[in-house]
């Protein structure tokens, strides 16, 4: 069920029109795009496991969620594994004028990467989607 105030993003792959969520096969990744108008930002929600199987659907989504232009909130908490492609991702957003908050994944495998790599403290990093958004400007 949507919001008033969310848009679902529709992804097309193979030609066809995508669910919200949709699975890209072969490989075990799912996501979600999702725009809220309240605050302004685009939620890119990652369910599954992050790896080289998966780069195009990963850099396809990333690319999709930044061309909203809006500020970006990544939702983790979903995620069973995540890899070097998708920290250089985030860094990558990190870097971006609009704006980078993240839900803390719920594995740890990801989190001790963060913490290994040194990273961890420069991203915003919440426990849900409401605290995410209200990070955001109005």
């Amino acid at each position: 069920m949507q919001l008033p105030a969310q848009k679902a993003h529709e992804q097309r792959h193979n030609g066809q029109k995508a669910p919200d969520m949709q699975e890209r096969p072969p490989d075990d990744l799912l996501v979600r795009i999702t725009e809220h108008t309240r605050p302004n930002a685009c939620v890119l929600a990652l369910l599954g496991s992050t790896g080289a199987w998966n780069l195009s659907a990963l850099e396809r989504a990333f690319r999709d969620a930044g061309a909203t232009g809006r500020p970006l909130v990544v939702d983790l908490s979903g995620l069973d594994f995540g890899d070097e492609v998708l920290l250089g991702l985030l860094l990558h957003a990190y870097a971006s004028p609009c704006g980078l908050v993240l839900i803390a994944p719920a594995a740890g495998a990801f989190t001790r990467r963060l913490h290994r790599t040194g990273v961890e403290e420069i991203f915003n990093t919440q426990h849900s989607l409401a605290l995410a958004l209200a990070q955001l400007p109005g």
